[in-house]
């Protein structure tokens, strides 16, 4: 049975763990990055400071003039707290969306999840698809690099949201690009080089 038409079914290296996919491990430092958040005719832009530890995942979004937006702390997929949001955009759905987007991109693939891989020897690619109490996702993983260049989301009839990876350097990624099928809802990621 093939999966997205020149992918066949395959099992993981020996030497790979399901977590070391994730760009936001808790060794790689922190990372910062210019943001920009369009939610139907809002925008918001700013910077976003992503801090992995080995317990949690710390977000924290301030505009462009300090201003703090949100404060988030992310366990596990689907397991986040949020320490702070500003009133305006304190809406139960728009928190559960940003919390399920972040979630889905710091753990790409989750330690507790049942997982099928699927591999196409011609674009160097592999699939991981992963079922878990946050639902059903996509990896798609560049093999040659191990690391992941896409994240795809389904619900129970379409696909949700998507998330790309944009990077030429092994430490980590250059720009994220977050969208949403059936929403007006777009998040988009520029590192900024802190050297």
């Amino acid at each position: 049975m093939n999966l997205f038409n020149s992918f066949t079914p395959s099992s993981l290296p020996p030497q790979s763990q399901t977590g070391s996919y994730s760009w936001f491990r808790a060794d790689t430092g922190r990372f910062l990055f210019r943001s920009s958040i369009d939610i139907y005719r809002n925008h918001f832009s700013g910077l976003i400071l992503i801090k992995p530890t080995s317990e949690s995942h710390r977000i924290l979004f301030i505009t462009e003039t300090g201003i703090k937006v949100f404060d988030m702390e992310y366990f596990s997929p689907g397991k986040y707290d949020v320490h702070y949001c500003m009133e305006s955009v304190n809406r139960k759905p728009l928190i559960k969306t940003l919390g399920n987007d972040f979630s889905l991109m710091l753990y790409s693939v989750s330690d507790n999840s049942r997982i099928k891989i699927f591999t196409d020897s011609r674009s160097a690619r592999m699939v991981i698809r992963s079922t878990d109490d946050a639902g059903k996702r996509f990896c798609f993983i560049n093999a040659k690099t191990g690391r992941v260049e896409e994240l795809v989301k389904t619900g129970l009839l379409c696909n949700k949201v998507n998330i790309r990876f944009f990077s030429d350097l092994p430490w980590g990624p250059d720009s994220i690009a977050i969208s949403h099928y059936n929403i007006k809802f777009n998040i988009r990621l520029t590192k900024i080089d802190e050297n």
